[in-house]
C-alpha cells in the first residue's frame, strides 16, 4: 500500500483528485491510503517522512505550496511532489524543490493518469532498492535518497539518514553492491557515501550531509573520478 497526501484549500479538487487516485488504484491494482489537507502549515505540522507521494497546490493561504515544498524538503528528501496549480508561470519553480511533475487545474483523469504512471514507476524503483534495517520500534525501510553515508563500526553498518540513525549487523560489501547503481561510492574502507550529499572536499576530506569524512589515499582517485561523473550525470541529465 501506498501512503499520498494531498495538500489543497479548495475542498471540491482535493476530492475530485482523491477520486481519481481510487479510480486509479481501481484500475491498475493498486491499494492507496489517501489523506487530506487544507493547508500546508497543518500538513507540516508534526511531519513525519510517511507519504510516498505529495500533491501540493501551489495558491493557498497562510503558507503557499512552493514555500511549503521548500520547508518540506528540509525533513523529507524522497517523498514524491506533484503541484497543482492554476498558475503555470509558478509550475516551473518546482525544479527547486525536486518536483517530479506538475498538474494544471482543473485536472482532468486522463491527464492525471498519465503524469501519475510516473510517479507509480519511481516509487516501483525506490521500493526494489529499499533496505530494511531495524529499530527499536521494529524495522525501516529506507530509501537510497534518504541515507547521507553509511559507516562501518565492528561488524555493523550505522546508516547516517535525513530521518534519523540507525545500525544494522551486516558487512558494508553487501550494502555497496546494493546502493552503488544508485550513486554510492567509498571515500575510505569506513565510509559508504551517497554522492549526491557531498557538498565540498578538501584535500582528503568530504563533507557529506554536514560531517566531515576522511577520504583515503588509496580510494581518493577513483571517488573523486565517481564523484565528478555522478554531477556530470546530474548536471547533463
Amino acid at each position: 500500500m501506498y501512503t499520498i497526501a494531498i495538500v489543497e484549500d479548495d475542498r471540491q479538487q482535493a476530492e475530485s483528485l482523491k477520486e481519481y487516485l481510487l479510480r486509479y488504484a481501481a484500475e491498475n491494482g493498486e491499494a492507496f491510503s489517501v489523506k487530506t489537507f487544507s493547508n500546508a502549515v497543518a500538513f507540516l505540522e508534526n511531519y513525519t517522512a510517511v507519504y510516498d507521494v505529495v500533491f501540493m497546490d501551489i495558491k493557498m493561504p497562510y503558507l503557499n505550496g512552493i514555500a511549503a515544498a521548500h520547508k518540506l524538503r528540509e525533513v523529507d528528501q524522497s517523498v514524491l511532489l506533484f503541484f497543482i496549480t492554476s498558475l503555470t508561470q509558478y509550475a516551473v519553480r518546482g525544479y527547486e524543490v525536486d518536483a517530479l511533475n506538475y498538474i494544471v487545474k482543473p485536472v482532468g483523469y486522463d491527464e492525471f493518469a498519465l503524469k501519475f504512471r510516473k510517479a507509480m514507476d519511481k516509487l516501483a524503483e525506490k521500493k526494489s532498492a529499499e533496505l530494511l534495517v531495524p529499530t527499536d520500534m521494529g524495522y525501516k525501510k529506507l530509501s537510497p535518497a534518504a541515507i547521507y553515508y553509511i559507516e562501518v563500526r565492528g561488524h555493523h553498518c550505522k546508516y547516517h539518514t535525513t530521518e534519523g540513525e540507525y545500525k544494522q549487523y551486516q558487512s558494508i560489501k553487501s550494502v555497496e553492491e546494493k546502493l552503488s547503481p544508485y550513486g554510492f561510492a567509498r571515500c575510505n574502507n569506513c565510509y559508504l557515501v551517497n554522492l549526491r550529499f557531498v557538498s565540498s572536499v578538501k584535500d582528503y576530506t568530504a563533507v557529506v550531509g554536514g560531517d566531515e569524512l576522511q577520504i583515503s589515499h588509496p580510494r581518493k582517485k577513483e571517488f573523486m573520478q565517481r564523484l565528478k561523473a555522478f554531477f556530470d550525470g546530474e548536471n547533463n541529465a
